[in-house]
């Protein structure tokens, strides 16, 4: 049996979903990756995937660019003539699904992994994409076999939307954590908040460094950083805002870091104050495994990686004073944190492990 999986970064289908594609070979299927870039194809053909590259700018809203994107994914479908497609993100979600559609396959699957910037934004240019991917997700949908969400949220959000009939919608807890790298480690002796996350105006960065400003006149010694990529684009948080956070080494700032969880382990308390709409954010299933209490929002998604006052608290999405609040609360009650990084650990082993993740995953496409 053969298997097209579309993605829309090749580097996070070599790395993020190597574990499934790993189980996949492991049960003899033939894996074709539809990859929108040259860069990480090399690992994916190590493990015996062969790639075919067709250019996609993911948050390119070029009308021209997307017409060619659907008809060279359509032609390379055409020409391995797969068993099953499967797609995730909102570009291979739309595209692919009317593509696979259009070649002729049979079983087609989609997986949201949170409905994203596009549906999270208030700015005028995002609500006009929004508008198409509505259309998209619509007429999409209906021709998967089935649909996974990552959320209760989503699912019921596309259900009551009618982009989806309910019998083809199903949940599962994320893209799981790869517990064998994050491995959990006690707590260090100084007192470090991080923020890991792209660099998006709806990441709650600004948020992040606001709070980290105000702690840190009351407690000095505390330090903040993050880890993340900048984001060059109309999406980004814009340089003049983080500077002086900057300058006056208020957050220390890393950069993008292959190997983020080693300052997962440095830091004593993980904060996520995203209001984007995530599937469930990986980075706070990568805190939870390396055992970490947590502060992010009460948003869907985020909300999935907390057990209230056990292993971390939630806090209002923009609410910079209870973000504050929450943040003096671990600092004062230290000695509890070490108890609430253990109930993390277990919260991850139990419900968001990736063997776990992957195998509902194959339950549910019948694999």
């Amino acid at each position: 049996m053969k298997i097209v999986v579309i993605t829309h970064k090749t580097k996070n289908l070599a790395k993020t979903r190597k574990k499934l594609l790993q189980l996949l070979l492991d049960k003899e299927y033939e894996i074709v990756g539809i990859c929108p870039e040259e860069d990480a194809t090399d690992i994916l053909e190590e493990m015996g995937i062969q790639t075919r590259v067709v250019q996609n700018n993911r948050i390119s809203i070029s009308l021209f660019r997307n017409i060619k994107y659907f008809f060279e994914v359509k032609k390379v479908l055409q020409e391995e003539k797969p068993d099953i497609v499967f797609n995730y993100t909102i570009k291979p979600n739309i595209i692919g699904s009317i593509a696979a559609k259009m070649a002729k396959v049979s079983r087609i699957y989609s997986m949201v992994t949170g409905l994203g910037y596009i549906y999270s934004s208030e700015k005028w240019r995002v609500k006009c994409i929004r508008l198409f991917c509505n259309i998209g997700y619509r007429i999409a949908f209906h021709l998967n076999t089935k649909v996974i969400f990552q959320n209760k949220d989503d699912k019921n959000d596309f259900i009551q939307r009618g982009y989806i009939a309910k019998d083809k919608a199903f949940v599962i807890d994320g893209s799981g954590v790869d517990m064998e790298r994050f491995t959990y480690t006690k707590l260090p002796k100084e007192f470090n908040f991080l923020m890991v996350a792209r660099m998006l105006d709806v990441k709650g960065v600004e948020e992040y460094c606001k709070a980290a400003e105000i702690i840190k006149k009351k407690y000095p010694k505390v330090s903040f950083t993050f880890v993340g990529e900048e984001e060059n684009t109309y999406r980004g948080i814009k340089p003049d805002i983080i500077q002086p956070y900057k300058e006056n080494h208020i957050v220390k700032f890393e950069g993008y870091q292959e190997n983020v969880e080693e300052y997962i382990k440095k830091c004593k308390v993980f904060v996520l104050p995203s209001y984007l709409k995530e599937g469930i954010p990986r980075t706070l299933l990568e805190a939870l495994a390396v055992g970490r209490p947590i502060i992010t929002t009460d948003v869907s998604g985020c909300k999935e990686t907390v057990k209230e006052g056990e292993n971390g608290f939630l806090v209002r999405p923009r609410d910079i004073q209870e973000l504050v609040e929450k943040m003096e609360y671990m600092i004062k009650h230290e000695a509890l944190l070490q108890k609430m990084g253990e109930c993390s650990f277990q919260y991850a082993k139990k419900r968001f492990e990736i063997h776990l993740i992957n195998q509902k995953m194959l339950e549910i496409m019948d694999l």
